[in-house]
């Protein structure tokens, strides 16, 4: 799956029970399409996990998290 540029994206914290939850307080602006596959985790309503797989060291983090 191809996330496009210019989606804002959130990166992953640790949260209860060491569980990945999706970081509101910080955002990123995607400026280049990026490759990714879809994680079936349940962070926060209305977010999707994603994990970074093209281009690599694109960004500080691996996983992503998009407002559906």
């Amino acid at each position: 799956m191809v996330i496009a540029k210019g989606t804002k994206c959130y990166p992953s914290e640790k949260g209860h029970y060491n569980f990945y939850y999706p970081n509101l307080n910080e955002v990123f602006e995607l400026t280049m399409n990026v490759e990714a596959s879809l994680l079936p985790w349940v962070g926060s309503p209305g977010y999707k996990a994603f994990k970074v797989t093209s281009p690599q060291d694109f960004l500080p983090v691996k996983i992503l998290w998009v407002k559906e």
